[in-house]
Parts: structure tokens; sequence; C-alpha cells
């Protein structure tokens, strides 16, 4: 089949690089006129020249040895192909007399999502007539066989099943100059940069290497340029179309472009886009990491300015201030400790992991493997010696800890008072406020009550990272790993697990009245919540008002004040108790409490066996202060999660203001301000016109990375380092976090709009866990993630239901095809595929 681009639905018949101009054309881009040959059409030449067979046998037993023999047989084939006629009428009815064309292959196996063929499959330039056209057409199918593409497939192990080819054949631009635009640097890695190369005449002298190019670098965020000032080709009007234009790219697909360009009379051409697949990062000098942004939310997907300024603001205030106050760094030696690359907020690892190594025993590949963060170096990295010095700077740190520890510990009963208290305030304040009243409030909130409670948190999660691995280190001597996870496991009371309690009584409830069950069950979500709006007072619609009442601020992506709570989502929450109810008393979460701490119990008995019982009173000691602290690191997590819900309400009054002001133009804009361009605002140091740039330019950035998978560790420690030789189809490898061995169907799922495909006694296999998942929980058989270490919020929930638990399985959401059947252990972190277990590139 032939459509002309710009025409028809898009499909996978017409490869990657036919869809991107497709697209392009269809969004009001310049893209040269032409038509697209479908990948039907070979399947229709090499099936009417009867090669089919003989194709899929030469390539049958390939591999590095034999590449080079098996290209020159499959040249031979499609030196005598022959093209119907009737495929030859189709395209002289498309071909305009004495009019060139460029005629460019379009691989369906082309620029996928981890692998680009650019460069390597052919394209033909300046072909005139239907004689020619031919040529080039099975030149470029021919190029699907040639040796360096065969050794690309067979080098990162590619099925070279059923190759296909489309073709693009566009009219030829004449261009006075072209080249290539990235809309992110790829050696610097710098995100906001948009990087140009030139030269005269067509592209392919640049792609080849035939020249040298004209370099120009923009800064789009900025506003600045950088580039040679006897560059000469490009004028200050088609370098600003130019940039313009990119940018557009990119915030159109949603990730960053690496697009093709073509100037003719004044007149800029797109000739090809396509995804850049590698980016590098020279410029990023320190180890930055997304570990626990992911897993708490922050960083689970593009980041708004609101939110990533929300926690910056307490990432840079409170972990400056606690590694201060234990004199573990001095100000002077703390950077940067928190920033936005590729729309995903990270954390400076380089810092961090300075703070720790001043603490004798430190060893970084403990540290990184409990956060699950990519390793840099060949041993335990870096280690820090017991020495007098050290012991010296670990006895002032230990000090300055053990103060920290204990006003924490004093006070936390009182910090959790206070905020809560705050907390209520707020939800039932119900005065209407001016403009500026509001404000002040506003900024009372954010500055003030947020740093309180956020700060309180966060000081309980560094506190437990110190603490927990000197406790897990010292422990560890006498018990195994296993033994140790069942040690911190079966926590009582634990803030995420007590709506599901709740909903689990209330569903059991359900159940024993007929009536309400059958309302339940046979009544849709969209009835059921037409009667909780009017109130019924049957069917226990009541209780699920209090129920909603006392966790509706609670979401599914619960560290994101632009999402919705479950208060303003009933829908959710209806879906959430009709699937809870079908579960049977197997899955009663209060069983599952007491197996984690009937195994608590035998492992302090096992533990008493092995020490005399003065060590044994200090060690049952550390054990509940360690799990003391584990349980108010959750309580926390819960309260934080009830001040995001009172900024998100607030924050949604105060743009419903500014736009009755005039101030913004849609209540959504406000997302696109950082919480100090808003101080600044009612400060008097922004204008209004200041915020509307402001969003205007936060809004491109955002929607530049939204559709952009980035990577978990960047900087330049980590250019060249490639995991995919740590995990194959029958060898995948995580950290595990919560004992058992189980054997089910692994259900992938790739975003939080997918988790209802989960089903009862599914092993989840995804990226990371948000904590609105939480009630999914009990369903499960097992839990395995990319991301995430011992502490993460997958890891401490799937150890209070008592169900296996694996992060930092790379790649697993690839190599794991939903619906296999595969083995878990949750101790040694091993995933193993029984059946249907072939890698899914």
């Amino acid at each position: 089949m032939i459509f002309d681009i710009g025409e028809g639905e898009l499909s996978k018949k017409f490869g990657n690089k036919a869809k991107f101009l497709m697209k392009m054309k269809k969004q009001g881009f310049r893209v040269p006129d032409g038509f697209v040959i479908d990948s039907n059409t070979y399947t229709e030449i090499i099936s009417h020249n009867e090669k089919i067979e003989e194709i899929e046998e030469i390539l049958k037993d390939i591999d590095k040895s034999n590449i080079a023999s098996k290209s020159c047989s499959l040249f031979k084939i499609f030196e005598n192909l022959i093209i119907q006629d009737s495929i030859i009428k189709e395209i002289e009815k498309k071909l305009k007399k004495g009019t060139k064309y460029a005629v460019r292959s379009s691989g369906l196996k082309e620029d996928l999502e981890d692998f680009s063929f650019a460069g390597q499959y052919s394209t033909f330039l300046n072909v005139e007539g239907i004689k020619d056209i031919k040529k080039a057409i099975l030149g470029c199918y021919k190029s699907m066989y040639t040796e360096v593409v065969l050794s690309y497939f067979v080098d990162n192990k590619l099925d070279l099943k059923d190759l296909q080819m489309a073709i693009v054949i566009q009219e030829m631009v004449e261009s006075e100059k072209s080249g290539i635009a990235f809309t992110v640097n790829p050696i610097t890695g710098i995100d906001k940069e948009i990087v140009i190369e030139t030269a005269e005449g067509l592209g392919e002298s640049i792609v080849s290497g035939q020249v040298i190019p004209e370099r120009y670098i923009y800064n789009w965020f900025e506003d600045k340029y950088d580039y040679n000032k006897t560059n000469r080709l490009l004028n200050e009007e088609e370098l600003k179309e130019l940039t313009s234009t990119a940018l557009e790219i990119q915030t159109y697909l949603g990730y960053p472009s690496d697009i093709e360009f073509a100037i003719e009379k004044n007149k800029l051409y797109i000739l090809q886009v396509r995804a850049i697949t590698k980016i590098k990062y020279s410029k990023i000098k320190d180890e930055w990491t997304t570990a626990n942004f992911k897993d708490s939310g922050v960083s689970a997907s593009v980041c708004t300015p609101a939110m990533w300024s929300l926690y910056e603001y307490i990432w840079e205030t409170v972990l400056k201030k606690f590694i201060v106050q234990s004199k573990i760094l001095k100000e002077k030696e703390l950077r940067k400790l928190g920033d936005m690359f590729f729309g995903r907020p990270y954390w400076n690892m380089s810092v961090v992991k300075k703070a720790m190594a001043k603490i004798p025993g430190y060893k970084e590949i403990d540290f990184d493997n409990e956060f699950g963060v990519k390793i840099t170096y060949t041993g335990d990295g870096h280690t820090t010696k017991i020495t007098p010095k050290t012991i010296l700077n670990v006895i002032k740190i230990a000090l300055n800890q053990r103060k920290i520890l204990k006003d924490q510990n004093n006070n936390i009963v009182e910090y959790r008072k206070d905020i809560l208290e705050k907390y209520d305030k707020y939800i039932k304040d119900e005065n209407i406020y001016s403009l500026k009243e509001f404000e002040n409030i506003w900024y009372t909130l954010i500055k003030k009550d947020y740093l309180k409670s956020q700060g309180t948190y966060f000081w309980q999660i560094f506190i437990n990272t110190v603490h927990q691995t000197i406790f897990r280190d010292k422990l560890l001597k006498y018990v195994d790993k296993s033994e140790y996870l069942d040690l911190i496991s079966g926590l009582d009371g634990v803030s995420h697990l007590r709506p599901f309690y709740d909903m689990w009584d209330m569903t059991r409830d359900i159940l024993k009245d007929k009536e309400s069950f059958e309302f339940w069950n046979e009544s849709s979500i969209v009835e059921i919540k037409k009667q909780y709006e009017k109130e019924c007072k049957k069917y226990f619609i009541p209780q699920f008002k209090n129920y909603i009442k006392a966790y509706g601020y609670h979401s599914k992506k619960e560290l994101d004040v632009t999402y919705p709570c479950y208060c303003e989502d009933i829908e959710t929450v209806i879906k959430m108790f009709k699937d809870t109810m079908l579960l049977d008393d197997s899955y009663n979460p209060k069983e599952d409490k007491k197996s984690q701490q009937k195994k608590y119990f035998k492992q302090l008995e096992k533990l008493k066996s092995k020490v005399s019982n003065r060590k044994y009173s200090k060690f049952i000691s550390e054990v509940k202060d360690m799990r003391e602290m584990l349980w108010w690191r959750e309580e926390f997590r819960d309260i934080t999660t009830k001040i995001y819900y009172v900024v998100r309400i607030y924050t949604l009054k105060l743009a419903e203001l500014y736009k009755e002001n005039g101030i913004i133009d849609k209540e959504e804009d406000i997302w696109y301000l950082k919480i100090f361009d808003i101080w600044d605002f009612i400060d008097g140091k922004k204008s209004d016109k200041d915020i509307r740039s402001i969003i205007i330019r936060n809004r491109k950035y955002y929607n530049s990375f939204r559709n952009f998978e980035n990577e978990n560790e960047i900087g330049c420690k980590f250019e060249g380092i490639d995991l995919k030789e740590k995990s194959s189809s029958t060898d995948i490898v995580g950290v595990g976090c919560n004992n058992g061995i189980v054997t089910g169907t692994a259900r992938v799922v790739e975003s939080l709009d997918e988790i209802e495909r989960l089903q009862v006694d599914d092993i989840l296999i995804t990226k990371f866990i948000d904590t609105g998942w939480t009630s999914k929980f009990a369903m499960l058989k097992g839990i395995v993630t990319e991301y995430g270490g011992l502490l993460c919020h997958a890891a401490i929930v799937s150890r209070e239901y008592g169900i296996p638990c694996i992060v930092c399985a790379y790649n697993a959401t690839k190599l794991i095809k939903d619906g296999s059947k595969i083995s878990i252990n949750g101790t040694t972190g091993e995933v193993t595929i029984l059946e249907e277990g072939k890698a899914c590139l």
C-alpha cells in the first residue's frame, strides 16, 4: 500500500522514520511532499519472487563468524528481485514528471526505544524516473542485510525474525545548507541546550563526516546563544526559526529529538526526526540519582515546577541543616543538593557520599546497594578505614547524632500533635478572604507549616539512614540477611496500612448483609457514586462517607500535589472497595500482620540462643529502637501526605483567585510556577508579566520531557556503564527485601494507568511503586521493581503484607513478558522465568 505523507492513519507498517515524518507533516511542520510505501509491499515483493523461505533459512543460524558470507548471500537475492507491475504502476501515479526524489529506508526495527539504526540503512538522493526509483527501492531493501546492520542485530541480541522495511519517497530539497539539530546537548547532558551542526549543500556530507560543520548552541531556557563569531552559514533569522522549530518538535513529541533539516530559498524543511537514544553527561560533574525520589512519587514522571520546588525547599533547607548540625560536613563543603534534569528531580549523591564517608567502616558498595544505584567502580569502591583520626571524627559525629536522635525522640509526639492540629485548622477554615489575605495564609502554610511537617519527616529519614546502617552492620554479625529482614518486619499499625485495614473490615460487613452486598456487587461505579452524593442511609454508604472523610487525603500519586486526591476522585475508591469485597478471607491483612509478627518473635528467640543475656538485652533494645524509627518514618510520611493535601487545595484556591484577578489565564498555570516565584510575586519582586513569562517557559520545559524515560543516575561518572550484561531472560537479580519464594503469573505494569490490570495472585513487575498503590498489595503474591532500596515504600509495605519483594531488578519490565510464569526469591533477589521467558527487547 502507498500513502501520501501527511495523510492516512499512522501504522507500524510504515517504520519509525516514515511515521515521524507523517506526524510532522500532519502537525504543520514543513516536510517535503512525497509518499510512503508500507512494509506489506516488501513482503509482497519477496513473496512474489518466492524468496521468503530462502531468506529465513540464511538468517536461521547467524552468528559473528558467518555474518559476512550470509550478507553476501542475501545481497545476491536482491540483485535479481522483480517488483510487480501493479506496484510499479501505483508508484508511477505518485511521481511528478521532471522531479527528483530522495528515497529513504524506513525499517520496522529502526530507531527502537533502546537501539538506534541511525545511518545504517541506505538513502538515495536525486533519483529521477521510475527505473532509478525501482533500483533505489531494492537498494533500501538490500541495506537491511549489510554486514554492519546484521552485526548490530547480533551484538545487541535483537530478533532477526520478520525483518521488514517501508520506503519513504520525497521530493528532493535542493538545499543551500542543511544539517542536524539536537534538542538537548547529547555530549554535555545540558537539557536546555539546542545544538545545531550545519554545512553547505546536502546533509549527507555531515552524517558521513565529509565536512567540518559549523556549530551553534542555544540555551532556550536562558535565551543565550553560543557559537563561533566566524560562523557564516546561518543568519539571525534562520537561527531563530531553526531553534524555535526544534523546540516546537520536542515539546510536541515530549522527548529529546535528533532532527535533520535543510534550507532552500530561505525555507526550512524537516527531513527526518528521531528520538535521541544516547546522551552523555560530560558537564554534569557530580553523581545525581532519582533513587527514593521515584519511590516517593516526586520523580515518578515528569515533574511540574511547583511540585519540585516544594521538594527542593525541604531538600536544600533540611538536608543541609542535618549534615551541618551532625558535624559531618562544614557548610562551605556543601554544594547544591537537588536539581532538575530532563524534567525530573535528582539528588546529589556525591555530596551525600562525601558525608557518609566520614564514618569509619563506610563502604561505597553498601551505600549504592542500599539505594539501588549504578555501580561505577570495581570491588567495594571507597571505604573509610578505622584510624585514630577517623575514630576521633566519628566520636564527634556520634555525639551530635546522639543529641539529634534524642531531641527527635523527645519531641516527636509533640511534633505530630502540633502538625495535626495545624492540619485540622486548615481543613476546617471556611472563611472568605480577599486575595491579599489569602496570599498571606498560603505564604505561611508553605513557608512555615509545610516546612515543619515535611522537615520532620525528612529528619526522620536521615536519622533512619544513618542509624539503620550502623544497626544492620552490627546485627549481621549474628544473623543472616533473611533473619534480619524478619527483625524489621511486622510493625504494628503502620500508617499506610490503616486505610486498607478499615476497608477490609467494611467490606466484610458488606458481605454479611445480603442487600448491601447485592448493591455493591451489581451496581456500577456511577450508580454507587450517585447514592454517595445523595447521602443514602443504606448499603453502608454512611460508613463509606466516613471512610472518605478519614482517608480522602490519599491518592494514587500521594506526593504530587497536582494529582487529585481520593476525596476528589470517589470513583477510584469505589473501585477499590468493589475489588476488595471479592477477596476471600485468605487475603485478610490482619492475618498477614500476625504471621509477620510471629516471624519477628521467632527471630528474637533465635538471636537469644546465639548471644549472652547481656548482649541480647542490648540487641533487643536496639531492635525495638530501630523498629520504632521505621514506624515513625511511615507515620510522618502519612502526616506529610495530609499536609500535601492541604497544600493542594489551598494552591488551587490561590489559582482560582489569581485567575479571577487576571494574573494567570488558567487555574492549572499555577503548577508551572515554583513556590519561590509566587513568594516573589507576593513580595512585589515579580510582576504579572514576569509570572506569565515564567509559566510559558516552564510549560515548554515540562512538555519537552513528558514522554521521556530518564536514566535513574546521571553524571559523567556514569558514561559508558552498561548494565545489560547483569540480567538475561533467565538470570534477573535484584535486592531482596522480604523473605519468601513464590511462583505465579507476572503482570508487567508500566504506569499508574495500568494498575487495574492486576489480578489476584499476580506477581507485580513494575519500575517503581507509588504510595497510592498500597491497596493492591493484598491481592499480590509478590513484587519486583526496577528501582528502590531496602527502606523504600514498596519494601516496607510488602514486609507488612508478608509478600516477597525484590527491588533494583534492572530492566525487569523488558526482560519479563507480561503473563509469564515466574518464580521470585525475596531473600536472594533472584527472579526465574519458568515459561515464555524470552527477553522482550
